[in-house]
C-alpha cells in the first residue's frame, strides 16, 4: 500500500516523463508523432493486401477473407508491446543514472513511467487496429473484454524479464 501511495505522490513526476518521453521519441522526425498513427496503418493496409488479397491466405476453419491479416497483426502488435517494454525495461536504470544520483523519488516511478509509455503507443496502435475490426466487420464481440487480463499478464511479465535483465547486465 506504501508503494500505491507513493507512486500517487509522484503521478506528476511520472506523466511528466512519459509527455517528456513521447515527444522526445517524434521530436526529429519529419511527420512527428503522425508517424504513431501512419506506421501501424500502413501496416495494417499492407498486410491485408498482400495475405487477403494477393496471396489469398486462409486460417482453416475461418470464412473471412481477413482473418490471416488479422491474425497476422494481432501478434505483430502484441509482440511490439511486449519487446518495447522489455527492451526499454533493461536500460531503464542506466538511462536514468544521473537522474537517480540527483533526485530522491520511488525508484518504482521508472518502470511506471516505461510501462505508460509503452501502453501508450499500444495504445493507439490496437484502437487503429480495433477500428479495422469494427469497419471489416470481424470484431470478436464480448470475447475482446479477455484481452484486459491477457494484456495486464503480459505488461507484468515484460517489465519483470526488463529489469531482471536490466539488473544482470
Amino acid at each position: 500500500m506504501d508503494m500505491i501511495r507513493a507512486l500517487w505522490a509522484y503521478r506528476g513526476f511520472i506523466l511528466g516523463s512519459v509527455k517528456r518521453e513521447f515527444q522526445t521519441k517524434y521530436r526529429n522526425s519529419l511527420l512527428g508523432a503522425a508517424w504513431n498513427i501512419i506506421n501501424p496503418l500502413s501496416m495494417i493496409v499492407v498486410y491485408t493486401l498482400i495475405f487477403s488479397q494477393l496471396m489469398k491466405s486462409r486460417l482453416p476453419g475461418v470464412d473471412s477473407t481477413y482473418a490471416f491479416s488479422i491474425y497476422l497483426c494481432t501478434g505483430i502488435l502484441i509482440w511490439g508491446l511486449f519487446a518495447e517494454i522489455t527492451t526499454r525495461a533493461t536500460g531503464m536504470f542506466l538511462e536514468h543514472a544521473n537522474l537517480l544520483k540527483k533526485l530522491s523519488f520511488p525508484r518504482l516511478c521508472l518502470p511506471v513511467t516505461v510501462v505508460s509509455n509503452a501502453v501508450l503507443n499500444f495504445g493507439i496502435v490496437f484502437g487503429l487496429f480495433t477500428l479495422f475490426l469494427l469497419l471489416s466487420g470481424n470484431f470478436p464481440g464480448w470475447a475482446f473484454l479477455a484481452l484486459i487480463p491477457l494484456l495486464l499478464l503480459l505488461v507484468l511479465f515484460a517489465i519483470g524479464i526488463g529489469i531482471t535483465l536490466g539488473v544482470l547486465n
